[in-house]
């Protein structure tokens, strides 16, 4: 297998400022941007250590030396487009897209596994006993009954939340490149923050906020969301894989698809930039989000 091998300064320079693109003005999630950078960094490496020119044949070869998987390849494949697309036009390098000629493999579109309902409640029950169960008790119902990226629930402020007659209906979410949209809140959501009233009835700031008084004004991290998730998923016997923010959208979008959402109003909903980024979770859709979610209750 090829390893990764020590990049020269002017490659970790563009490196740096292609991290910060990805970051900053395309709005990656850390994680997104950590996978991008992985995949980069392995790329110039292995050009560096075969002493291959930056063309598509070489891709071609790297492809096969590699033998990644279909999704594997396709993620890859992405990842270098963007890389040169961004070379070209924002580095101003005289340099072409050498993904253009390579196919894109075909793989098999799956459903991610998610929490269910039950799920949901069992990681409730878990809370029992925990310094921050409150906080809990109500961020992970909203979480679900949301849709919402991890990051885009920890960064929520109260003048994000549009109000109806004294009650919360929806949210003006700033997603991936801040872009805004507006989210009609469940019945859980809507629960979630009333709940979360009782225990912290602020009206500016940020809305989930340690309940502790040293931390009271510090928004909670997408690190201890996922950490306190995991724990919780083993206390409950769950798997710990499937019980991920991230798998909590997965979990929404589903409910959504099973009550025949279309396509256009999934898109919008879940602030995704492409529509095909939608379509792992669709198959046929035809009504109206409002009373779709109307009937996530908790």
């Amino acid at each position: 297998m090829v390893g990764t091998q020590p990049l020269s300064s002017k490659t970790d320079h563009r490196l740096a400022r292609f991290r910060y693109f990805l970051a900053q003005e395309k709005g990656h999630s850390p994680q997104g941007v950590k996978r991008y950078i992985s995949d980069i960094r392995l790329w110039e490496s292995w050009l560096l250590q075969s002493g291959s020119p930056e063309t598509s044949e070489s891709l071609r070869v790297f492809l096969s030396v590699r033998q990644m998987k279909p999704r594997r390849v396709q993620g890859f494949l992405a990842a270098l487009r963007t890389y040169y697309q961004w070379r070209s036009r924002m580095a101003g390098e005289d340099i072409t897209d050498i993904t253009l000629e390579i196919p894109r493999p075909r793989a098999g579109k799956r459903l991610p596994k998610s929490p269910s309902m039950e799920d949901l409640e069992r990681l409730l029950e878990a809370t029992t006993g925990e310094p921050e169960e409150a906080l809990l008790r109500s961020f992970l119902p909203f979480l679900y009954g949301t849709g919402m990226r991890i990051s885009e629930c920890c960064a929520l402020k109260y003048e994000q939340i549009l109000w109806n007659q004294g009650l919360p209906t929806a949210l003006r979410v700033i997603g991936k490149g801040d872009k805004e949209r507006i989210v009609p809140l469940s019945p859980m959501a809507e629960n979630a923050i009333q709940q979360w009233a009782k225990h912290k009835p602020v009206a500016r700031g940020h809305v989930w906020t340690y309940l502790r008084p040293a931390y009271a004004k510090r928004p909670i991290g997408v690190s201890w969301v996922q950490k306190k998730l995991k724990q919780l998923a083993r206390r409950a016997g769950l798997d710990p894989s499937s019980c991920t923010p991230h798998k909590f959208r997965h979990a929404y979008a589903s409910f959504l698809v099973n009550q025949n959402v279309g396509l256009d109003v999934l898109k919008e909903l879940l602030g995704h930039n492409s529509i095909s980024t939608t379509q792992i979770y669709v198959q046929t859709s035809t009504s109206r989000l409002k009373e779709a979610v109307s009937r996530l209750r908790r």
